[in-house]
């Protein structure tokens, strides 16, 4: 008894170490990933003396998430097999050495091609980084408050992006440096990993959590007469579908400050702040919509889908208030002047209040497919998610560089609409399909246990 209180205790002081690296990691590679936006206007200054056309650094963008996605199928398949902790580091020591590099990067079109490169490798680390903590995420909470921690990790990546933007506005004309600066934090947070354990695997499952804090170890693997378990998960298929989801953010993000600035005549310095501004009510929405998929989820097994469902629709409206405001900032206001505008801050509102609900679909997905796979299956399933999403993040960008140089930035941005009403019709077969494939879960699971019991009370201590 006296062992067993001593290696919870452990577990719990472990795990506090473990939760607040990965929450920094995520935040500044996805600080590093944001600052391509905010910098669209000096990079093409700089290496094509013109602004107009926009399409080369969407080409960055979607080769850098292109090759994230692929590396993220890799990294995920051997994370469920291996070590999550090894494949994370080495992902982030390579995600940090191409951005220290970056300082390299020298002016005119061979300045663009070093860029291109550079940030194309960035895209292979941040792969294997994704996949690895997220499904180590799901090792350190109990299923009761998964969505909540996920929610958590997904004010990391929102943070992490206004930091980027608030980084590389403040630094258009030294953006290699801020690079540098960030790939060197990277650097350090990516020897942390060295520093601590990994969650066991299953440790938190209801099931075996009492049972591999006595000492029993979950030793299933991923193999692939796997396969047919995961593709009897249909679940799986439409969670992972819903890739359409990330379309209208990606466009956003990458064309907000030229739009901000070519509609509304508004600087990126004032663009950043009230971007701080919509975070925070984003921040806010994930920690509450994650928290109310949790307190649900107890209730309703379809509780989680059904809260993403809302936070999927429910933003379209304020989205078409944000694009509808027609003001023209005035070349000498400042700052406050800005901020008091009528127009602004009914832009502001609508889109703080649009960002507030979606970022609740988040750790309500991610929750859901850690929810509905094995332990053994979750890096996997994870990393085809994400790659899926990285399409999108990588098609988003260059579909919107495109429709705003062939049709203007005003119908790029009103695009995003479209793409928000396809994607509602993407979870509505999840909630026939959850309570099913949790049941299954739970079944395995419980199964195993029992297995693990046996092999316990024979002194093996494992299963073998």
């Amino acid at each position: 008894m006296q062992n067993h209180r001593i290696r919870k205790k452990t577990s719990r002081i472990a795990l506090g170490l473990t939760f607040p690296l990965f929450f920094a990691i995520l935040f500044f590679d996805f600080a590093d990933q944001a600052m391509l936006s905010p910098l669209l206007n000096p990079l093409l200054q700089d290496f094509f003396n013109n602004i107009n056309n926009v399409v080369p650094l969407g080409w960055v963008t979607f080769t850098f998430t292109a090759l994230s996605a692929v590396s993220m199928i890799i990294a995920g398949i051997y994370a469920d097999r291996t070590s999550r902790k090894k494949i994370c580091l080495v992902g982030a020591l390579v995600y940090s050495g191409f951005s220290i590099l970056t300082i390299l990067t020298p002016h005119g079109q061979a300045g663009y091609v070093f860029f291109f490169i550079t940030r194309a490798l960035n895209g292979i680390g941040i792969g294997a980084i994704v996949p690895t903590i997220f499904s180590m995420v799901g090792d350190t909470v109990t299923p009761k408050r998964r969505t909540t921690a996920f929610a958590y990790v997904s004010v990391a990546m929102i943070a992490g992006r206004m930091a980027g933007f608030v980084i590389a506005g403040a630094c258009t004309d030294r953006w290699r440096i801020a690079y540098f600066m960030l790939g060197i934090i990277n650097l350090i947070l990516a020897l942390g990993l060295l520093a601590i354990k990994e969650p066991k695997r299953g440790a938190q499952e209801d099931e075996l959590r009492d049972l591999i804090l006595k000492g029993a170890e979950y030793r299933f693997r991923i193999s692939t007469n796997d396969i047919k378990t995961i593709r009897a998960n249909k679940s799986n298929f439409w969670l992972i579908m819903n890739f359409i989801d990330v379309f209208p953010g990606a466009i956003i993000l990458f064309l907000i400050f030229k739009y901000m600035k070519d509609i509304h005549n508004i600087n990126a310095n004032s663009v950043n702040l009230m971007i701080l501004l919509v975070a925070i009510f984003a921040a806010v929405g994930a920690i509450v919509f994650g928290r109310l998929g949790d307190r649900g989820f107890q209730k309703n097994k379809r509780a989680k889908v059904l809260i993403a469902l809302f936070c999927n629709a429910f933003p379209i409206v304020f989205m078409m208030v944000f694009l509808s405001v027609n003001v023209w900032v005035p070349d000498d206001a400042n700052l406050i002047t800005i901020i008091k505008s009528p127009g602004v801050i009914i832009m502001v509102t609508a889109i703080a209040a649009a960002m507030f609900i979606n970022q609740g679909v988040g750790p309500n997905w991610y929750s859901s497919l850690t929810d509905i796979n094995l332990p053994e299956h979750r890096a996997t399933i994870i990393s085809l998610a994400s790659f899926m999403d990285m399409l999108g993040n990588a098609l988003g960008p260059l579909i919107g560089s495109y429709f705003a140089t062939i049709w203007g930035i005003k119908t790029a941005m009103w695009s995003v609409l479209a793409f928000w009403v396809m994607n509602i019709f993407l979870w509505l077969p999840v909630l026939f399909h959850i309570r099913k494939d949790l049941d299954n879960v739970h079944k395995i699971l419980n199964h195993r246990a029992e297995k693990i019991k046996r092999f316990v009370s024979d002194g093996q201590g494992a299963l073998l």
